[in-house]
């Protein structure tokens, strides 16, 4: 009897730490303010656990994990705001 009765509340592949939690969320704050008013913040927030589960995936130290997210999610989402430039 392996099952577990309760149902996971969570998508995601990889609940991080307490400390990369604090990270990710100082991270999530400092991409709202830099895309504010061009981003929602709750798309940032999706963007950024998807870049954390992508990095997790393949890390085999997590120490850098948050940090590594919140580049990706930068660097991603000025790609996203300059196709929304480049095509306005």
């Amino acid at each position: 009897m392996n099952e577990s009765p309760v149902t996971p509340t969570t998508t995601r592949l990889h609940d991080p730490a307490l400390d990369q939690s604090v990270a990710l969320d100082a991270a999530a704050d400092r991409l709202e303010k830099e895309f504010d008013g061009i981003i929602e913040d709750d798309a940032i927030e999706k963007f950024l656990h998807s870049a954390y589960d992508h990095v997790a995936d393949h890390a085999t130290i997590d120490t850098f994990l948050p940090l590594l997210a919140e580049r990706y999610t930068r660097e991603w989402l000025y790609a996203l705001v300059g196709q929304r430039v480049g095509s306005a």
